[in-house]
């Protein structure tokens, strides 16, 4: 009457419909993406949540720290001269 309450929408889908294109989806992701890929970001997230593991970026922190504060502020001063 009048369009006063909208038009019908479309049904959902089912949990099964969505289920299955959920995992369809992923086949076709791990089939582009490699299995060997997925694999070495796996064992790259393992080796991170490891307590003892430390990347690159925090132990050149760390050894920073450890330095002379005259020596870092030399090697600062080398660097801005050269630009």
């Amino acid at each position: 009457m009048f369009g006063l309450f909208g038009k019908k929408k479309d049904k959902k889908p089912s949990r099964e419909q969505l289920i299955a294109e959920a995992k369809a989806n992923m086949a076709k992701a791990r089939e582009e993406i490699g299995e060997e890929n997925i694999q070495a970001l796996a064992d790259a997230l393992a080796k991170m949540d490891d307590p003892n593991y430390q990347s690159d970026g925090k132990n050149a922190r760390e050894k920073i720290r450890n330095m002379d504060k005259g020596h870092v502020a030399d090697n600062l001063k080398i660097f801005m001269d050269d630009k």
